[in-house]
């Protein structure tokens, strides 16, 4: 599987292209060390949202560690 491919192998629309840009940036937030407690809950809440989304339509097999 690479950054444009699912976990099939299929290449990504540029739908799904645009989920995995919007959940690896919420990945690189959620690793942010100085972000208020408040906002990295909901950083957290949104990445487990969103992942939801990308697991479904099958583009990642891993799971955020928020």
């Amino acid at each position: 599987m690479s950054e444009n491919t699912d976990i099939l192998g299929t290449p990504l629309t540029e739908a799904e292209q645009s989920l995995m840009a919007a959940y690896r940036t919420l990945e690189a937030l959620a690793a942010e060390e100085d972000l208020a407690p408040t906002a990295k809950a909901n950083v957290a809440e949104a990445l487990a949202s969103l992942w939801q989304v990308v697991n479904n339509l099958g583009l990642t097999s891993d799971r955020p560690s928020v």
